[in-house]
């Protein structure tokens, strides 16, 4: 085969068998598939690539453990885990004996319907294991009544974004309502402490993605309690769990199976963690936490991403196989792309996906370790939460209601919600995530679709359209002209033309013809309509 480029290989690869097709199982395109993975794996190693594990960096990493101030946290407590047969529930288990508690008790559902009430002993003498469901109000109180907890740690959840999207109700009731039951027996059983685990997707300023958007909705839920309740709670969030990678175990057991491995999409790209990191930012988050806010911690150094190809083309060379790779198509559940406004581009040496630009403004530091970036959630309208969740609730116990209706209802919530979060923000904030997430010139390339970040550019506008937008301009140190550049974008949108009209009047952008006559801020501010909220 001639030498091609990487592009012009996955080109091919896609015409063979175009994204959304079946897994192919034609010989001739098997065997063609199979030369082009080779001539990729080629390519990558002419590139300097695959020469080790990609994911062998964050394999390796290590995360500070502030040991002496967890230990006093700890000393001679009964410390209740959700989820603790899962992954990294059972290493916080290891490490929770290592570190002088008194009793541990795992509340997982990983057993239930085995007709298992009572607690299953483990290894070690000092954990007992429950099959419990935290949807199941009752089922778990009964068992915090018996252990007394004095620190929990929620991780139990639906953790796969793909089988979010198939089991909509069921997500969102474990999630959402389960995580509202923990809550309600930590403040009904006087729990000293809290942490929950949540996920990087939740720092997306709006998302629809039923696993994404249930775990943001549980990050509002533990804000709202930090403030009002009498347990001090904290929160850490996770990124792509190696050491329980659905994505490689998918290609792994491709491999065994030896069948063609499918991947979503060339250019995806994953931050990855190990679980050794993810049970040190846990037990880190007992020293951090305070009453009456809700802290949350996480990774800082995660590296650059890495390409889910070049995962599959690794293993696959690892292996000594020959089988093929070809492009599924992304799946629902990872659809969302990425709003460039998400971080923060005026420090980009402190760039950080878990955390969006709106958390690193508001409050954000480096731990003293200078490992973990330690911030705070942003102020949100608590009573508008609440409106929400109750709508959701009564949808999710109607099993008549259609799961497609619940997805619906739980993305409006995140936008309303959303929403709140940025007529609460310094509006200059707001308009540099604006002109960050939709850089005109991106647009006018054809590298960026406004449609693809529908919602999210709604939330901004439509709050800025509430400001008095001259002074906003003025503060921010946006010239007239960039600003109208700007909305000349943001007209391609039909859902905010409303909007815009009022930021153009607000401003006296009214045409590119005023600005060829040298407009100047000060006029535009001079006939500024103000805009009330």
């Amino acid at each position: 085969m001639q030498t091609l480029s990487i592009s012009e290989v996955i080109a091919r690869m896609q015409a063979l068998v175009p994204p959304g097709a079946p897994e192919p199982d034609n010989p001739q395109i098997l065997e063609q598939l199979s030369d082009l993975t080779q001539a990729l794996i080629r390519a990558y190693q002419v590139a300097g690539r695959l020469q080790a594990d990609p994911f062998g960096e964050a394999q390796a990493r290590q995360l500070f453990l502030y040991e002496t101030e967890v230990r006093q946290q700890l000393a001679d407590q009964v410390v209740l885990v959700t989820g603790g047969e899962g992954c990294v529930g059972s290493h916080l288990i290891e490490r929770l004996l290592d570190l002088g508690v008194k009793r541990i008790v795992s509340v997982d559902k990983a057993r239930c319907g085995q007709g298992e009430a009572q607690p299953k002993p483990g290894q070690h003498p000092a954990v007992s294991f429950y099959a419990a469901d935290l949807r199941h109000y009752d089922e778990v109180q009964q068992i915090f009544a018996i252990e007394q907890p004095a620190i929990v740690f929620h991780l139990a959840a639906q953790r796969l974004p793909g089988l979010a999207e198939k089991q909509i109700r069921e997500t969102v009731t474990s999630n959402i309502f389960g995580t509202q039951n923990i809550i309600r027996l930590c403040e009904e059983f006087g729990v000293r402490q809290c942490v929950f685990s949540s996920t990087g997707k939740a720092s997306r300023y709006y998302t629809a993605e039923v696993y994404a958007a249930s775990k943001k909705v549980c990050e509002w839920l533990f804000a709202q309690a930090a403030l009002a309740g009498k347990v001090r709670y904290g929160m850490v969030r996770f990124t792509h769990m190696l050491d329980n990678s659905s994505m490689c175990q998918q290609i792994e057991e491709k491999l065994a199976q030896g069948k063609p491995v499918n991947i979503h999409a060339p250019d995806r790209y994953v931050a990855g963690q190990n679980v050794r990191e993810a049970a040190h930012l846990l037990l880190n988050a007992l020293a951090f936490s305070e009453m009456g806010l809700l802290k949350f911690l996480l990774v800082r150094n995660l590296g650059w991403p890495t390409e889910s190809l070049e995962v599959a083309l690794y293993k696959i060379m690892q292996s000594g196989s020959t089988l093929p790779i070809y492009f599924q198509g992304v799946q629902p559940g990872y659809e969302e792309s990425f709003f460039l406004g998400q971080v923060d581009w005026d420090d980009q040496l402190e760039i950080n996906t878990l955390i969006n630009a709106l958390e690193t403004s508001f409050h954000s530091e480096i731990s003293s370790s200078g490992d973990m970036i330690v911030a705070e959630t942003v102020p949100f309208a608590i009573s508008t939460l609440n409106n929400y969740l109750e709508a959701l609730k009564q949808l999710s116990d109607n099993p008549v209601v259609a799961e497609p209706l619940l997805k619906l209802k739980l993305a409006e919530t995140i936008r309303e919600v959303s929403s709140s979060c940025f007529w609460a923000a310094e509006p200059e904030k707001t308009l540099r995530i604006l002109r960050w997430g939709i850089n005109p010139k991106h647009v006018q390339q054809g590298n960026l679709k406004l449609a693809d970040h529908r919602d999210v550019i709604e939330i901004l506008v439509r709050s800025l359209a509430r400001r008095s937008i001259g002074e906003v301009l003025q503060t921010g140190q946006v010239s007239l002209s960039d600003f109208a550049e700007l909305l000349t974008v943001l007209e391609e949108l039909p859902s905010i033309q409303v909007e815009v009209a009022l930021l153009r009047e607000a401003t006296g952008c009214q045409s590119p013809t005023l600005l060829a006559r040298g407009e100047v801020l000060r006029t535009a501010e001079a006939e500024c309509v103000v805009i009330s909220a």
